[in-house]
């Protein structure tokens, strides 16, 4: 894996949890909503706890894959800091961290550090020639 994929790995896994978060607030809004029938009796009550318990199943299924890719977004994260850690100028270090960890704009990185956000896309091009150098262009 490059460099640069695995720095951006992070976010493809912290969108994938995003979104199966909303699924779980639109399933959760779903299994609470009651529709009125003109009928009565066991069968529309019995449809309405089918709906619910199938909505309330995903729902486990849902969050504990959530809980999984929570784990593996842990360790992407550990091992993308030990990465940045290895970048001996400290400002390329920042860039790094601040875009790469905290998921944060170019230009709210260059304001944060006082710098353009053109300068800071220099100081973060040059600290992944850097990376692809020291790792030889790859990351296990």
């Amino acid at each position: 894996m490059k460099i640069k994929d695995l720095l951006n790995s992070h976010y493809e896994i912290s969108c994938a949890i995003d979104l199966k978060l909303e699924v779980i607030a639109e399933l959760k809004s779903l299994a609470t909503k009651v529709t009125t029938s003109p009928f009565t009796g066991s069968r529309s009550e019995g449809t309405y706890s089918d709906r619910v318990g199938r909505t309330t199943a995903r729902i486990v299924d849902l969050e504990a894959e959530i809980n999984a890719e929570i784990d593996k977004l842990v360790e992407v994260k550990e091992e993308i800091r030990y990465i940045i850690a290895t970048v001996p100028d400290s400002r390329r270090r920042t860039v790094l961290e601040r875009k790469y960890i905290l998921n944060q704009s170019w230009e709210i990185i260059a304001e944060k550090m006082g710098y353009s956000p053109r300068q800071i896309m220099r100081i973060h091009n040059a600290a992944i020639e850097e990376l692809e150098a020291y790792y030889d262009g790859s990351c296990a």
